[in-house]
């Protein structure tokens, strides 16, 4: 029971109910008033046409209190009617009608407010558990003493109708809560039924088959919205699951390859003497490979960092156009040792809001990648551009390019377009592109890899400028 009242259906279904009875309970009210004004009025205006017609009896007569025979027959006519004059100083009753003889309703009647102030006054009492509406007249005519005028009507009709209406109202309420809260609990039921089957149907949804989706309504209502975004959500997961799938793969294969040189390496030294010559060209291949395997770990190391968010860029004033000579200075032996040229166009001395640590690692990295895929005899070039509100670093090769299909995930890690590009040079990590991008990223810039027409591949990097220019 405590389970299903914590449940939303309940939850929905119980404020339906809640808000069900407050507008019963006013509507109720509000209906009953409504009822009892109206009866009460009706009866009101028979008890003044009686009334009038009194007054009028009493006008035919003389100005002293008997009564003709005439008036007597038309008062009795008129239902149940008192009347009392001023007489040795003090009201006395000088008509009653016969339906009043012997009554005690003539002492409640004299015991009501004096209303001489009010020349109609309509009051209600209670005799004997009945309720009595009244009309009280004061009239004063010209010569003859003051004499006031009862006319009584009982509200037994009235009564019993307003009662009957308020017992219906408090056996039809509790009734017409029940039935709307079975109701509402049903339809809740029906319109939340398709929630029940998307938690059913996400709860079979595990890791090994996040190519599943949920089912559409059909629908673009709340319920097809929640779907389309469960959809996408899962889609993420699944390419998140692919993407660590293949990035584990491609890490195990980098470490792999290294770790099978070195062991050959050790294993051939091991089995047979060698100069020292050889075994200082085997310590040196071993060497090589653990650095692979270094800088591979630090790169790994850099991106789980930066996919966790731990890793924090300074955003400094910093001259790109000094970093881009700075590193295209360090690179410059790499080149010349591999036959290449490199060409720097006119630097541009702006200043970027920025990480210059990590701005030097994007521009390292495009610059060892162009080195990497150009072959001998070819050249590297590099140059600036800015825009009103962007400056760029623009690093081309005379490579052979990159394939259309592939433009897309040059910046996946690992990622690599074909390994017999590099036979001639060192090989790297594959993600050295992975590593640039979320640098840039970083900065809120952008960085795109296209073909140059004449051969090769160029890769664009633009970084919004600092606030001064902007």
């Amino acid at each position: 029971m405590k389970r299903i009242t914590r449940t939303l259906r309940f939850r929905l279904t119980a404020w339906y109910c809640i808000a069900l009875a407050a507008g019963m309970v006013v509507f109720g009210g509000v209906l009953l008033g409504l009822a009892e004004r109206h009866l009460m009025t009706n009866h009101d205006e028979a008890i003044s046409l009686r009334g009038a017609t009194a007054l009028q009896i009493l006008a035919q007569g003389g100005p002293g209190h008997d009564f003709t025979p005439w008036q007597t027959t038309r008062l009795a006519r008129l239902g149940k009617v008192a009347i009392a004059q001023n007489l040795v100083g003090r009201d006395l009753v000088v008509y009653e009608s016969p339906e009043l003889y012997n009554a005690s309703i003539m002492d409640r009647i004299s015991a009501l407010p004096n209303s001489e102030g009010e020349p109609n006054a309509l009051r209600t009492f209670v005799q004997n558990g009945d309720y009595w509406r009244v009309l009280i007249i004061h009239r004063h005519p010209p010569g003859a003493r003051h004499s006031t005028i009862w006319i009584l009507e009982e509200l037994g009709a009235v009564d019993a109708t307003l009662k009957r209406l308020r017992l219906a109202f408090f056996h039809l309420v509790p009734v017409g809560l029940l039935v709307s809260f079975l109701g509402g609990y049903m339809l809740s039921g029906r319109a939340l039924a398709p929630v029940t089957r998307i938690i059913t149907l996400t709860k079979e949804i595990e890791a090994h088959s996040l190519d599943r989706r949920l089912p559409h309504p059909g629908v673009d209502d709340e319920i097809g919205r929640l779907v389309d975004t469960l959809n996408r959500m899962i889609g993420r997961l699944e390419n998140a699951f692919e993407a660590m799938k293949r990035f584990t793969a491609d890490a195990s294969h980098e470490l792999r390859s290294p770790l099978a040189t070195i062991r050959n390496t050790i294993d051939v030294t091991l089995e047979q003497a060698r100069t020292p010559q050889e075994q200082e060209a085997a310590l040196r291949s071993v060497g090589e490979e653990v650095d692979r395997i270094r800088s591979l770990a630090e790169d790994l190391l850099l991106l789980a960092r930066a996919d966790s968010g731990r890793m924090v860029m300074q955003a400094r004033p910093v001259d790109l156009a000094f970093i881009v000579e700075a590193q295209v200075e360090a690179r410059l032996p790499q080149a010349e040792e591999w036959g290449l040229e490199v060409q720097v166009g006119p630097l541009i001395h702006d200043e970027i809001l920025g990480d210059e640590g990590w701005l030097h690692q994007v521009v390292s990295n495009l610059l060892s990648n162009a080195i990497k895929y150009t072959p001998r005899g070819g050249k590297v070039l590099v140059d600036m551009a800015r825009t009103p509100q962007a400056l760029q670093v623009i690093v081309s090769d005379t490579g052979p390019g990159i394939p259309e299909e592939d433009l897309e995930r040059i910046f996946d890690r690992f990622y690599r377009v074909d390994p017999s590009r590099t036979r001639t040079r060192a090989p790297g990590t594959g993600l050295g592109l992975a590593i640039a991008a979320w640098v840039v990223a970083e900065h809120h810039g952008t960085l795109r890899a296209a073909n140059r027409p004449e051969g090769g591949a160029t890769f664009t990097v633009t970084l919004p400028l600092g606030a001064a220019h902007a």
